[in-house]
């Protein structure tokens, strides 16, 4: 194939946190018998996910953007990361985060990593508070609506695009590229995906890139 661009998940792809709304909250001590509550009523189709998401930023009302930017600050690198964006960069292949997590994480990550584009979900700020609003982008379940936006806007053919992530958000990404890779997938993904890297770093990842470049 010939290799154009890459859709890269963020939360538990490109950094070890699953989910940075979750460790956010844990970390300030907003999860068990509080924000854990929204995460089980979306999972039993009780709340959509703009509500669960909705529920979640008003928690945080009023908290200094300093700290929670603190916290964010804290989330690690999976290993292998830089190497395989480093990679990306040198052979001229664009690289695109699509992400269900903060923007305040993975604005952090494109900047650090020198990712071309990112997607993902805003909480919004009013005097360097948070306001308890947010502004959704990239729905539970429509990653593959921004793979397929992104590459019409770019001209480019699913064919030529690949990507990689680990859950079931990733689902409509896998299904709207030529290459699918899965980082330590969700079990429900693995009849979806190409590769599947169970031990390792990203630097498989960019192996696999490489030989399918």
């Amino acid at each position: 194939m010939s290799l154009k661009i890459v859709f890269l998940d963020c939360d538990g792809t490109l950094t070890t946190v699953k989910s940075s709304w979750e460790y956010l909250h844990r970390r300030l001590g907003l999860w068990d018998n509080n924000a854990d509550e929204f995460q089980r009523l979306f999972r039993e189709g009780k709340i959509d996910y703009y509500e669960f998401c909705k529920r979640d930023a008003l928690v945080w009302k009023g908290l200094p953007v300093e700290r929670v930017m603190a916290v964010i600050e804290e989330i690690p690198y999976h290993e292998g990361a830089r190497e395989l964006t480093g990679w990306l960069q040198a052979e001229g292949i664009l690289s695109v985060i699509l992400s269900t997590g903060l923007s305040f994480l993975v604005e952090r990550v494109r900047k650090d990593l020198g990712i071309t584009r990112a997607v993902s979900n805003d909480v919004l700020v009013h005097e360097s508070r948070l306001t308890g609003e947010i502004k959704i982008h990239v729905e539970h379940d429509n990653k593959g609506y921004w793979v397929e936006r992104i590459l019409r806007e770019l001209g480019i053919a699913p064919g030529e695009a690949a990507a990689i992530g680990d859950g079931e958000g990733d689902k409509g990404m896998f299904e709207s590229v030529g290459l699918s890779i899965g980082f330590h997938p969700h079990p429900n993904l693995l009849p979806l995906v190409d590769h599947a890297i169970h031990n390792g770093s990203l630097d498989s990842a960019a192996d696999l890139l490489r030989r399918h470049r």
